[in-house]
């Protein structure tokens, strides 16, 4: 295992802050090698075993409703044999935090996505959807009424009175959706990879499951079936109140959670 001193980031400065701890005299350290064995140590910290006998023993630092926290862990699942990248801050003589994990053979794909783009993307399936029911009707209309027998003014006014209605409702439903969504939401991300490492704990009497692709664990109120080495997508979506709502993918079940 290799170590190396580096200095504090700013996104170490602001978990710091987070836990209410004042940063600027703590020290941060690079670990990485060859990850043989990863296990729930006591305090509820993680113990990361290397090949060549060393480890590194840390509180992960896990975000809870956008806020860094320290939570009780209960269990811890990761994949071994991988190399490793640790990134800790030591907070006094034998406190040690975690700040990130990388796995470095199973990076994270991020996709970012402006308000306007997603709300767009929306609105063009719906109106996709609405144009084909509209075509199928007016197919429908036309082989109905285009026969001479069949033809007739009242007759054409008739069929096209029912698919007009219905082209009008759906159109006032998608702008309305649309400008709910405008209003609701400031950025849409989608992340894709493989689940690195499973933790479960609880905080505040409440039990929360992390699932850490790339280098962040995002949490789930509910345990999900996919545990390490499995691909999961994750999709955040950030309002404008600052919160955020994770959505969950199994992208080998093509279910939704």
């Amino acid at each position: 295992m290799q170590q190396k001193q580096v200095p504090l980031s700013a996104a170490d400065a602001q978990l710091l802050k987070e836990l209410e701890i004042i940063p600027g005299t703590y020290e941060k350290t690079v670990c990485s090698g060859h990850l043989v064995r990863l296990e729930l140590a006591e305090n509820h910290t993680l113990r990361y075993y290397f090949e060549d006998g060393q480890f590194v023993q840390a509180f992960p630092l896990l975000p809870v409703n956008g806020t860094a926290a320290l939570p009780q862990l209960t269990l811890a699942t990761g994949l071994v044999h991988q190399p490793v990248r640790l990134e800790t801050v030591r907070s006094g003589e034998r406190t040690w935090l975690l700040p990130d994990v990388w796995y470095e053979a199973h990076p994270a794909i991020l996709q970012e996505q402006p308000m306007l783009t997603a709300a767009r993307s929306s609105l063009l399936k719906d109106t996709a959807l609405v144009a084909l029911v509209f075509a199928i009707i007016l197919s429908v209309l036309f082989y109905v009424i285009g026969m001479p027998d069949h033809f007739s003014t009242p007759a054409v006014l008739l069929g096209w009175t029912p698919p007009a209605i219905v082209v009008g409702a759906g159109l006032c439903f998608m702008v309305r959706r649309y400008r709910h969504y405008l209003k609701s939401i400031t950025h849409r991300a989608l992340i894709r990879g493989i689940v690195t490492e499973q933790l479960q704990g609880v905080m505040n009497d409440r039990t929360y499951t992390w699932y850490r692709i790339g280098a962040h664990a995002f949490y789930s109120m509910e345990a999900l079936p996919a545990g390490p080495g499995q691909p999961l997508q994750l999709t955040i979506v950030t309002a404008r109140d600052g919160s955020r709502a994770f959505r969950f993918h199994l992208q080998q079940e093509s279910a939704a959670i």
